[in-house]
C-alpha cells in the first residue's frame, strides 16, 4: 500500500438489530449478544499528515479533546506501528450523539484504516480490530461493517448474510441516552425479555 498525504473516510453509523445482556463478566463489564447492522447514515473523516496531532469538529458540540475516540485511535495507531508522525483529523458529524449509534466508534474506526492508508502501514484487519478494541467496544465492528453477530463486550464478531435491502426510520428525542447509563438502568431492573439472536443468524 502506497503512503498519500491525505486521505477521506466515511464512517458508518450502526443500529442493534437486537441486543440481549447474558450476564456479568469478571471484570465487570457485561457480556452481550447481539446482531449489529451498519447502515447508510455515516459521518465523513478527513486525515492529513501533519508534524501534530489536531482534531477538528464539524456540526457538533461534541468535545475535540484526548477524550474523543479518534484522537484515541490515532494514538494507538502510532504506539503500535513506531512511527513518529502525527495526523490533522476533521470530522464533519452527522450521526446522532448518545444514541447507540456508535458515531464516535465509527470516527475511530475510520481513523485507524485512514491512517493505515496515510502511512502504508499495510496492517491486517485483526490487527485494526485489536487496535479498536483499545478504543471502544463498538469500534472492531465498525471496521468490519456489514451485518454481524457481536458478542462478549463486542470482541466476538460473526460475519451474517447481508441485511434484506429496506429502511429504518429513527426517531431522535430531543435527549440523550450514554451507554453507561443505559446499563446502569438495565441493572436497576433488569428484563424478563430476551431477544432471540440465534434465530437472527
Amino acid at each position: 500500500m502506497k503512503p498519500c498525504q491525505s486521505v477521506t473516510v466515511l464512517a458508518p453509523a450502526k443500529l442493534n438489530l437486537s441486543l440481549d445482556v447474558v450476564g456479568l463478566l469478571p471484570n465487570g463489564y457485561h457480556d452481550l449478544d447481539m446482531v449489529m447492522q451498519a447502515i447508510t447514515l455515516c459521518e465523513r473523516v478527513n486525515l492529513r499528515r501533519s508534524q501534530g496531532l489536531t482534531l477538528q469538529l464539524s456540526g457538533s458540540r461534541v468535545p475535540a479533546n484526548d477524550k474523543n475516540t479518534a484522537i484515541k485511535a490515532a494514538l494507538a495507531f502510532f504506539h503500535y506501528t513506531g512511527l513518529l508522525a502525527g495526523v490533522d483529523i476533521t470530522i464533519y458529524k452527522s450521526v446522532p450523539v448518545r444514541a447507540g449509534m456508535a458515531g464516535g466508534s465509527a470516527d475511530a474506526a475510520a481513523v485507524l484504516v485512514g491512517m493505515n492508508a496515510l502511512y502504508g502501514a499495510e496492517l491486517s484487519m485483526s490487527e485494526l480490530c485489536a487496535l479498536g478494541a483499545q478504543v471502544g467496544a463498538d469500534v472492531p465492528f465498525a471496521l468490519m461493517g456489514g451485518t454481524c453477530r457481536v458478542r462478549g463486550v463486542g470482541d466476538l464478531l460473526k460475519p451474517l448474510p447481508p441485511c434484506p435491502a429496506c429502511w429504518f426510520v429513527i426517531v431522535m428525542p430531543d435527549y440523550g441516552v450514554s451507554t453507561p447509563e443505559a446499563f446502569a438502568a438495565y441493572d436497576r431492573v433488569g428484563s424478563p425479555v430476551h431477544p432471540d439472536c440465534e434465530a437472527q443468524e
